[in-house]
This record gives structure tokens, C-alpha cells and sequence, in this order.
């Protein structure tokens, strides 16, 4: 049986990381800001954004490591011996070492000074990043998803705490308190994104009467569009004596009382 050897399993282990590092800095290169990323949970290859950076830290940081050893331990006596020659003394691979050098610091200072050619990578990968968001998928607020409903509904005028509960049970969303649980954390239990949540709970009122057909929607229906319970707009209509039951249609319910399906829902959606 062969001896292991440390150096085979270094450089093997090397070449597995350098592969991952480089998939997976492409893959941040060209990914959506963070902003977006959490609003829409984007993921490639079923790793959403914050995997791909957990793993590219990880693997940089197993890099770095394996590369020390690699250093130190399997090839020290070889890198000393680019710094002096045994047998003369003298300093050797001086143009190298001076070359290197300057190539970091080019590297270095042209990347914080942001000089091209440097900037333009940077900025080229900022507009490949920029391209993944639709303007009706961005976040109402940077990292709304972070917020609670409660605050949403405070800062952006939306429907009351308690409207927007209803909105939630009618689409049979489980949530726990709407003051303490984030809009990522509902979503991330309902298996939906943050911006499905919102687009529920912002949903106004009036959607429900545009389209086709509205005429042969029933009150449960509207009640799941409106944010309402069946029985609240059944008493709605009950206190405008207009009488109905739940699973008619507005058009039943108009024509038996004589007025425009239009009417009827004038009242339930106030």
C-alpha cells in the first residue's frame, strides 16, 4: 500500500476549491443586488444568493488554508531558494520578485483608486446585476422584506393591521403575529416570496370590480379579494336591506333586488 502522500491531497485539494471559487465568482459577478435577490428569493441552481457568497467565503476561506500548507509545509525549501542562492549567497529572482510586486500593487490600488481598467469591471458587472430587476417586481421599500407587516402597513399607507390579516387568512396564509414576524419570514412558511405576500396585502380594493365577469363572481369571492369575511359583507348589504346569501352571485343578488351588480359591490367595498 502506497504511502499518503500530503502533497497530492493538497493540490488536489487546491484544484477542487479553485474550481468552486471560480464558478461561484462568476455566479456572484453577474447576480441580482441583495435587494432584489431577497425580494423575489432568486436562486441559481437551487442556491439562492446567500448560499453562493456562504460557499464562495467557505471554499476562499479552505483556499487560503490548503494554500499555507502548501507553502510551508510541501514546497518552503523551493520558495526560500527564489530569495537566495545556497551556493553563491546572492539574492535571486530579483526581476521577478520586483514584477510581482508591482503587478499587486497595480492591481491593488488601481481596484481601490477605481482606474480603468479596473473601474470598468466593476462597472460592468454592476449593470449585469442591474439588468435582473423589473420594475414591477422591485421592493416598495430597499429590503422590505425585512420589515413586519405591521410597519409595512405603518410606512406605506396600506390597509389597517386588521384588514390585512383577513387579506392573509382569506389566501390562507399562516402567519403568527403580523407585529413580530418579517414579510420574508411569512413568506419563507407559506413557501411563496416576499413579493407574492405584498402583492396580496396591497392588493387595492378596486382590482376586484375590473375584468370580465364580475357579474358572476360570488360574495365569497369578493370577500377573498376585499380582505373580508363573508359574513361582514353580508351584513353590509343586510343594513342596506338588500338581501342576500352566501354563494350568490352580484347578479343574483342585483336582480333580485332590483339594482346593477355594480351597486352591490359599490357597497361591499367600502
Amino acid at each position: 500500500m502506497r504511502k499518503f502522500s500530503w502533497r497530492a491531497f493538497i493540490s488536489f485539494g487546491l484544484s477542487y476549491a479553485m474550481i468552486v471559487l471560480l464558478v461561484s465568482g462568476i455566479i456572484l459577478y453577474v447576480a441580482p443586488p441583495g435587494r432584489y435577490a431577497h425580494w423575489v428569493n432568486w436562486a441559481l441552481w437551487g442556491f439562492t444568493k446567500d448560499e453562493w457568497q456562504s460557499i464562495h467565503t467557505i471554499f476562499s476561506l479552505g483556499f487560503i488554508v490548503l494554500s499555507v500548507f502548501h507553502l510551508f509545509s510541501a514546497n518552503w525549501k523551493v520558495f526560500l531558494s527564489y530569495f537566495r542562492s545556497k551556493a553563491t549567497g546572492t539574492f535571486r529572482r530579483k526581476r521577478e520578485l520586483l514584477l510581482s510586486s508591482a503587478f499587486m500593487l497595480v492591481f491593488f490600488f488601481g481596484t481601490v483608486f477605481s482606474l480603468p481598467p479596473f473601474q470598468n469591471v466593476m462597472a460592468f458587472g454592476e449593470t449585469l446585476t442591474g439588468s435582473w430587476e423589473k420594475t414591477e417586481e422591485r421592493a416598495p421599500v430597499p429590503h422590505a422584506e425585512l420589515l413586519t407587516l405591521a410597519e409595512l402597513s405603518e410606512q406605506l399607507q396600506l390597509d389597517s393591521v386588521e384588514v390585512i390579516t383577513r387579506k392573509l387568512n382569506n389566501h390562507k396564509i399562516s402567519f403568527e403575529n403580523v407585529h413580530s414576524q418579517s414579510l420574508q419570514e411569512i413568506a419563507s412558511a407559506n413557501n411563496a416570496t416576499p413579493s407574492d405576500i405584498y402583492g396580496l396585502i396591497s392588493k387595492p380594493a378596486g382590482n376586484a370590480m375590473q375584468g370580465a365577469g364580475v357579474g358572476r363572481k360570488t360574495l365569497d369571492e369578493f370577500a377573498s379579494e376585499l380582505g373580508k369575511s363573508t359574513d361582514d359583507i353580508l351584513e353590509i348589504l343586510k343594513q342596506n336591506n338588500i338581501e342576500a346569501e352566501k354563494g350568490q352571485t352580484l347578479r343574483t343578488i342585483g336582480e333580485n333586488n332590483s339594482i346593477p351588480p355594480r351597486d352591490v359591490y359599490n357597497l361591499i367595498s367600502k
